[in-house]
């Protein structure tokens, strides 16, 4: 389980389809895609040591495409990217159980939407927590089989220091609102 101060685990690996932010809006076609390859975050993490922004951001989503996550949870992120990375901010990692194609299509949409505006921009990656293992093995789940979609990643936001892998920040939601997890609670703990 991770908390506050303790070490980020090794061996984590997520699936993505790269998503390129300085893309034409014809290049970002949400049904154009390619293979799923692995993101592993030990590689990121070292090679984040040789930039002055070592902090890795991770933001779970229950569901890609569902109304709270596409239309409050993420866009503030997108929207201030800059911000991000004035704040060391390296990587930001926006996660679910969705595959990564879905994760692809969906991250093409809200990029195209965004207001990027100019300057540096952390690394931004759309990844699968394939079957939500990363979350389920991290007390990081929901259970909404009820709803007919298994299990899921939880609404979390996580800052973890790239250099010494310490998990600096836990917000996990506990009702259906942004609150922990949200760009304004992430700003207030960088």
């Amino acid at each position: 389980m991770l908390t506050e101060g303790g070490e980020f685990p090794q061996g984590v690996v997520f699936t993505h389809i790269p998503i390129d932010l300085a893309a034409t809006k014809d290049q970002l076609n949400p049904l154009s895609c390619a293979i799923p390859t692995g993101l592993k975050l030990d590689k990121l993490f070292e090679e984040l040591k040789e930039t002055a922004a070592l902090n890795v951001l991770i933001v779970s989503v229950p569901g890609a495409f569902t109304p709270t996550c596409t239309e409050n949870h993420i866009p503030p992120y997108l929207n201030n990217l800059t911000k991000l990375k004035d704040h060391r901010i390296g990587a930001v990692i926006f996660i679910s159980a969705n595959d990564a194609f879905v994760l692809n299509a969906w991250g093409k949409l809200l990029i195209q939407e965004a207001t990027l505006g100019n300057g540096e921009f952390p690394k931004v990656y759309f990844a699968s927590d394939p079957n939500a293992e990363f979350s389920k093995n991290n007390d990081l789940s929901v259970d909404v089989t009820s709803r007919g979609m298994g299990i899921r990643t939880a609404r979390y936001a996580l800052i973890v220091d790239g250099n010494g892998r310490k998990v600096k920040y836990v917000g996990k939601e506990v009702e259906k609102v942004v609150n922990f997890s949200g760009l304004d609670a992430v700003l207030a703990k960088l």
